[in-house]
C-alpha cells in the first residue's frame, strides 16, 4: 500500500477516531517486570473470561516494539503473540516519563469494526513506562439497545487520541504517514523539500522511528532513498531542537 491516492481513501481503511480523556495513572509502577507481566497474563485471562466472546486484554512489552504483543487473552481484534505495537503505543513510548494512561476510548479494527478500549502503561521507578495492559471491547453488537445501554456505550471525549490496534508494523508506520500527510495538506507528488522535512518531522513526533525498519519502510512508502530520509530526519531534529531552545 502507498501513498499515492492517500488523501482519497476512506476513514476506515486508513485512520481510526478515537476520543479518550489523557489521565495520570501511577499505581502500576513496578521494578519486577516478570512478577508484573505474570500478573497481568492472570487479570487478562479473568477479564477476557468475564465478557465471552467481546474482550480481549492485550500485554505489551516495549523492549521490542516490532514484536511488542507477549500475551493476548479473547482475540477479538485477530492480533497475535509477536505482533507489533500500535501507533498509539508507539507515540506513547516515545513519551518517556509524561506518559499517560488513556480509558473508554473509541478505536476501530482494520475491518471497521467499532471498538472502545482501555489503555494502561507499566512503569518503572523513574515513571518510564515500559510495558502497556490494553483492554478492547466490542461494542458494535450493543448498538442496537444504545439507548438503554446508553451509559455503557458514553465515550470521553478528546480529539487528539487516535489508535488502530494493528499488529502489522508496516501497516502502522503506512498509518502514521498518511495522518502526517494529511496534516500538512499537500499531496505527496508536488511536496516541496520543506514540506517532506516537515512530514518527516511529523513522523519523528509520532514514534515512528522507534522502529528498527522505519527507515527502509518510509523510504519505500515515499520513493525517496534511505541516505534522503536519514538526511531529513537529522533536520528535522535540528529544527526541532533549535525551536525549543527558541521557545517556538
Amino acid at each position: 500500500m502507498t501513498l499515492t491516492n492517500a488523501n482519497r481513501l476512506g476513514a476506515t481503511d486508513l485512520k481510526q477516531e478515537t476520543d479518550a480523556p489523557m489521565l495520570a495513572f501511577d499505581s502500576i509502577v513496578t521494578t519486577d517486570r516478570e512478577a508484573t507481566f505474570a500478573l497481568l497474563r492472570q487479570m487478562a485471562v479473568g477479564i477476557a473470561k468475564l465478557f465471552p466472546p467481546h474482550c480481549d486484554a492485550v500485554i505489551h512489552d516495549f523492549d521490542d516494539l516490532e514484536r511488542s504483543i507477549i500475551h493476548i487473552e479473547g482475540n477479538i481484534s485477530g492480533r497475535k503473540v509477536g505482533g507489533g505495537a500500535t501507533d498509539l503505543l508507539l507515540t506513547q513510548a516515545r513519551n518517556g516519563n509524561t506518559v499517560r494512561d488513556f480509558y473508554n476510548y473509541q478505536t476501530f479494527l482494520p475491518n471497521g469494526r467499532e471498538m472502545k478500549s482501555c489503555t494502561m502503561f507499566l512503569r518503572d521507578d523513574d515513571g518510564r513506562a515500559y510495558g502497556a495492559f490494553c483492554i478492547n471491547l466490542d461494542i458494535g453488537i450493543f448498538a442496537g439497545f444504545h439507548r438503554m445501554l446508553g451509559d455503557f456505550l458514553t465515550l470521553e471525549s478528546d480529539s487528539e487520541v487516535s489508535e488502530t490496534l494493528s499488529d502489522d508494523i508496516q501497516r502502522t508506520i503506512h498509518i502514521m504517514l498518511i495522518e502526517a500527510v494529511n496534516e500538512i495538506g499537500a499531496e505527496l507528488p508536488i511536496m516541496s523539500k520543506a514540506d517532506k522535512i516537515d512530514l518527516i518531522a511529523r513522523l519523528d513526533e509520532k514514534g515512528a522511528f522507534q522502529v528498527k525498519r522505519a527507515v527502509p519502510l518510509i523510504a519505500e512508502e515515499l520513493g525517496l532513498s534511505r541516505s534522503t530520509i536519514y538526511n531529513y530526519l537529522t533536520k528535522a531534529r535540528v529544527k526541532t531542537e533549535a525551536d525549543a531552545q527558541n521557545g517556538a
